[in-house]
């Protein structure tokens, strides 16, 4: 047995769980699966503690364990609005086979090219096109790399998404109609146009987080505040991707230690480099 300061693998694995399965696989009524149904059970004959619930994966299959031997269990099924019921399934299945309308939406699935970090956080936006200008029908964030937007009227859409030091990525023409009602919406963060990066420093040289911000000084008003800025890494490391070639101001701020600002010139598929010394 391992001392309480003796390093263990035993950390990095979840504990077994105990008792039987029931698993299988959702999809739509063409047949191609759904992802992120979520599938909750409880035991048949009115048991008040559900289980925790799960999600279909990729491929639609999902597993819910810990059960009880020998038992049966309520499985209740919700994907958006969508909801079905199967009752009374004995534990030990292994091959449940479960059908669901697809919802009408939007499947956003943000990505980043092979060696980028992901955005902490995902920013959406999405406009519809209407006969006097652009409908805005939903704004928001999230800490995922896929989100189902719900309830999307039929129509011609612009989605647009930001996050991290990534500028907005644009998709046009993104229809939903009830012939296709759920489609999918690839939005690929890279480093395109130029870049800067750098350190933000103390009055002694010393590493110091702040909030920076950026603004084109050659075209004034080029984006909205609210995407420009963002906190640099706890050691005063930031780095800004994809500016269109330009003239920028770049700022950082400490409550502590006060402005700093400079004036940088961006290059198409180039990276600058600056200091930012506070105080």
């Amino acid at each position: 047995m391992s001392s309480p300061d003796t390093p263990s693998d035993d950390l990095d694995r979840p504990p077994e769980v105990e008792g039987e399965i029931i698993s299988g696989c959702v999809s739509d009524f063409q047949g191609e699966p759904l992802v992120g149904v979520r599938v909750e059970a409880a035991e048949s004959g009115g048991a008040d503690l559900d289980l925790l619930p799960v999600l279909t994966d990729g491929r639609g299959d999902f597993a819910v364990e810990g059960l009880i031997p020998g038992g049966r269990y309520d499985l209740r099924f919700q994907l958006g609005t969508v909801k079905a019921k199967v009752l009374a399934v004995p534990t030990g299945t292994d091959q449940l086979k479960v059908k669901l309308a697809r919802p009408q939406g939007i499947l956003l699935v943000a990505k980043t090219e092979p060696g980028l970090a992901p955005p902490p956080v995902i920013h959406v936006v999405l406009d519809r096109t209407g006969p006097k200008g652009p409908v805005r029908e939903y704004f928001g964030r999230t800490l995922r790399s896929r989100l189902m937007l719900w309830s999307i009227r039929p129509g011609s859409y612009t989605v647009t998404v930001w996050g991290g030091s990534y500028l907005p990525v644009q998709a046009h023409g993104v229809i939903v109609t009830e012939a296709q009602p759920a489609p999918e919406v690839e939005i690929l963060f890279g480093p395109l146009g130029g870049s800067v990066g750098g350190e933000v420093v103390d009055g002694s040289g010393h590493a110091c987080p702040a909030l920076l911000s950026w603004r084109r000084v050659d075209k004034p008003g080029h984006a909205p505040l609210h995407m420009t800025t963002f906190p640099s890494t706890p050691h005063g490391d930031f780095l800004l991707r994809g500016l269109p070639a330009g003239r920028y101001r770049i700022s950082a701020w400490s409550e502590e230690k006060g402005l700093a600002d400079t004036e940088v010139d961006v290059v198409e598929e180039q990276a600058a480099s600056i200091t930012l010394a506070l105080g």
